[in-house]
């Protein structure tokens, strides 16, 4: 299984409100765009169906996979995010994501639907004293770390700069402040072949630190 070049190139545009395509747009063009859509959400959904099923571990839940549209507009992404079984009220997850840039596997914390009561931002944040430790059972030159208020485009803090100097691990959690980081792998818009094995391989890294929580 593998995305192309043009599932990425659907969410270059400028317009995702269908009150706007409405508008500019006949009912036919607006119909296939909708198509257009639900065929890249429809390999989305079975690439991320299929890269759970290469996971070695059976605590993660079956991925949440996010709906191509909120019934107001189209997304300007497809999201899915994966917690264990165990963690289902946590706002802590892994996640995938595909973008007009990027191909995104990252360890995340939830803030819209954040419930301190199960998981705080600074426990989620401690996890930043766990990174030394496990990037020895990685390669930290795949992986980025970014403040959860970056944008998903933004080019972020490469994790081996991050590891290599106390001065940007100070300055960078001066940075998060009351927010959170983000860490995970960004490949590049393109022909990605085997993408479900390249998620299955990133997700069980990351949840060696999702499960330090």
């Amino acid at each position: 299984m593998e995305f192309n070049k043009q599932d990425f190139e659907l969410f270059q545009r400028e317009v995702f409100s269908f009150k706007q395509l409405k508008q500019n747009c006949s009912e036919e063009e607006i119909e296939q765009l909708k198509q257009s859509y639900k065929t890249v959400w429809d390999k989305w959904k079975a690439i991320n169906t299929a890269s759970y099923s290469l996971l070695p571990t059976n605590d993660l839940a079956k991925p949440k996979v996010e709906s191509w549209t909120n019934g107001w507009n189209l997304r300007n992404h497809f999201w899915c995010a994966l917690r264990s079984t165990s963690r289902k009220e946590q706002a802590a997850c892994l996640a995938v994501l595909l973008n007009k840039k990027n191909l995104q596997i990252y360890l995340m914390y939830q803030h819209y639907k954040s419930d301190e009561r199960y998981l705080s931002k600074k426990e989620y944040n401690n996890l930043l004293d766990r990174l030394p430790e496990w990037s020895l059972t990685v390669d930290p030159a795949n992986y980025v770390i970014w403040s959860n208020e970056e944008s998903e485009l933004a080019e972020h803090l490469p994790l081996a700069d991050y590891l290599e100097n106390p001065e940007i691990q100070a300055a960078f959690r001066q940075q998060i402040g009351a927010t959170t980081f983000q860490l995970g792998v960004q490949l590049p818009a393109g022909d990605i072949i085997d993408a479900e094995k390249k998620i299955a391989a990133f997700l069980a890294e990351l949840d060696g630190l999702y499960q330090k929580l």
